[in-house]
Formats: C-alpha cells, sequence, structure tokens
C-alpha cells in the first residue's frame, strides 16, 4: 500500500492548499486510505503514517476556518457559510479542527514526530485534547497575569468557593478551617479537588480538623493530594469538652498536605501555639495567634493565600498584616 501512497506529494498538496475544498478531498483521500489500511491489516507503520498526514489536513483545515470565518470577512463568510453546507462540515467538526490549529506549531510537530518514531496512531480525541490543555495552561497565564493587576492586598468573595473562587490559579498557600460536624464532611472532598486544580505544583495545603470525623477528613484530602503531615495546635488555657467521647480537648489538628512532593522544601516546627480562645465574631472562630506560624512556614511575603471558608476572616487579617495577598470566600 506504501507504493500506493505518494507521501512526498501529498504532503506538498496539504502545505499548499489555499481553500478549504481542496483540503477537504485530501482528507477524504487519507480516509479512504485509512479504512483500506485497516481492512488490508495494514503494518502498525502504515496506518500510523496516514494518521499523520490526516492531522496535518485537519490542522490546515482548522487554521483556514479561524483566518475566515473568525475574520469576518464579509467577501469569505458566505462562501464559507455555503462551504461549510456543502462539504457537510458541521459546527462541532469546525470546532474540532480549530481547536488542533490553537496547538502552538512545535508542539503540533513533536506531536507528530514522536508518532512517526513509535508507529503511534494519532487519534481526533487525541489532538482535541493537547488542544484544550494548552488552552487551559494559556487561560491560567493570562489569569495570574491579570490576578496581579487586579488584587490588592485582600479580596473576600461571597459564595460556594468551589464557584467564586473558580478563576484563581497558581495559589501560594490554602490555609482553612472547613465546619467539622458530619454533615459537612462531603466539603473535605470538594476541597481537595479544588486544591488539586488551583494550587501551585507542590504547593501546599493546611486544614484545621477536629479529631471526632478525623480518619474520614484524611480520607477525602488524600482522593487528590498528598498526605504530609499533621501539626499540633496547642490551645492554652481553657480547654473544651467533646461529649461524644467524653474527653477534655486541648488541641486541634492542623492537616498538611501538598500538590506534589511528601516532602516540605523547608524544615518547619509541628506544634502551634494558639494563645486565647477567640469566638467574638463567629462561633467557629479561630485565633490569630495560632495562624501566623502557618502562614510564615508556607508562605512568603507578596505571595497569594487563599482560604476557602473564611468566616470571620481572621486568616485574611493575618495574611495582609504579614504583607501577603489574600482571597477568601465563604457563604
Amino acid at each position: 500500500m506504501n507504493e500506493l501512497i505518494k507521501w512526498d506529494n501529498i504532503r506538498t498538496q496539504i502545505e499548499t492548499a489555499d481553500d478549504i475544498e481542496t483540503l477537504t478531498n485530501l482528507k477524504d483521500k487519507l480516509r479512504a486510505y485509512q479504512i483500506l489500511a485497516e481492512q488490508s491489516k495494514q503494518s502498525q507503520e502504515v496506518q500510523s503514517k496516514i494518521a499523520i498526514y490526516l492531522s496535518r489536513a485537519d490542522r490546515k483545515c482548522g487554521e483556514w476556518l479561524k483566518e475566515n470565518v473568525k475574520a469576518g470577512n464579509p467577501q469569505l463568510s458566505q462562501v464559507t457559510t455555503i462551504g461549510l453546507k456543502q462539504l457537510k462540515l458541521s459546527r462541532s467538526e469546525s470546532s474540532r479542527l480549530q481547536k488542533i490549529a490553537d496547538i502552538p506549531a512545535d508542539k503540533f510537530e513533536t506531536i507528530l514526530t514522536e508518532a512517526e518514531i513509535e508507529t503511534k496512531k494519532i487519534t481526533k480525541n487525541m489532538l482535541v485534547n493537547i488542544s484544550k490543555e494548552a488552552n487551559k495552561k494559556n487561560r491560567i497565564n493570562e489569569e495570574a497575569k491579570d490576578r496581579i493587576k487586579k488584587v490588592s492586598d485582600v479580596e473576600i468573595r461571597k459564595g460556594d468557593f468551589k464557584k467564586v473562587l473558580n478563576d484563581v490559579y497558581e495559589i501560594d498557600a490554602i490555609i482553612t478551617d472547613p465546619p467539622y460536624p458530619k454533615e459537612f464532611i462531603k466539603c473535605f472532598s470538594e476541597l481537595s479537588l479544588f486544591a488539586k486544580e488551583h494550587l501551585k505544583k507542590d504547593g501546599f495545603i493546611a486544614v484545621y480538623s477536629g479529631q471526632y470525623n478525623l480518619p474520614e477528613v484524611i480520607s477525602r484530602l488524600s482522593e487528590h493530594l498528598t498526605y504530609v503531615w499533621t501539626f499540633c495546635l496547642y490551645h492554652i488555657g481553657k480547654k473544651q469538652l467533646v461529649n461524644g467521647v467524653n474527653i477534655m480537648c486541648g488541641w486541634k489538628p492542623v492537616l498538611i498536605f501538598s500538590n506534589g512532593k511528601k516532602k516540605m522544601r523547608f524544615s518547619a516546627y509541628d506544634v502551634l501555639l494558639s494563645e486565647q480562645r477567640e469566638k467574638a465574631n463567629h462561633k467557629w472562630q479561630q485565633s490569630e495567634s495560632g495562624v501566623y506560624n502557618l502562614i510564615d512556614i508556607f508562605t512568603k511575603p507578596g505571595q497569594l493565600v487563599v482560604d476557602p471558608f473564611a468566616g470571620s476572616g481572621t486568616f485574611g487579617k493575618v495574611a495582609t498584616e504579614n504583607g501577603r495577598k489574600f482571597i477568601g470566600a465563604d457563604l
């Protein structure tokens, strides 16, 4: 079958084609080759080669569509519309082709080179997923730049953190105190997924927790993160009786998880001191003295601290007073 396909000639036709009809005809020819190769059980090398050239034709189609459809050229827009109908090119297919065209040229060539070396067949979904990942990285970078411009020292957003903090990426540290009762246990799974997607690579999250549901809390946070350690927040002075187990509690676990490596980049003492009990502004309020060391351990001045369960704002107050940027959310 290799003898039937003049690879150099097909590549030249793809590269020199300047209209979508020519490209579509080339794609149809390559698809016919692809079906024939599969039915006649041609070698993996031949099937991989066909898929590579079909990918090149897809990308060239996507480039043509991006240039002519998005440009809004009145002389081309009507032709394009008619062409899509005549060529039976659906909107979803047009979108797919343009996504392939969005892949950076060097990245695209690397994909094809690797596929040829490994005789790996390139699929439609593979290229679209690569495009989505590239677009996501670009969006994250742009949002990070935009955040630097917009965020001053502190920002509080009202609502479910999964929605109102969804645009915040590259977070240096998440330090938070979710509600402890059993009916809120699901929030630790949601927090785990949020941290995985929004923390910097190898960033850390410090999560306050009660002891009563501690095993399940750790399990849920471990769904998407790497467990590192459990810090002790020691309460100086007044203790609290936990009626369910009849234990006088004098400390609180602070669970440390990483979005990456288990080993911390720095040494830290795992006992924190909470010098006084503060509940004036919120029934679950934490003391400022217990928070400072966490912020100092996991961030540097100018970096971003996020608290998805901001409550009375203790973490944000301490963060901004010590030169950090802060974004908090609360229902």
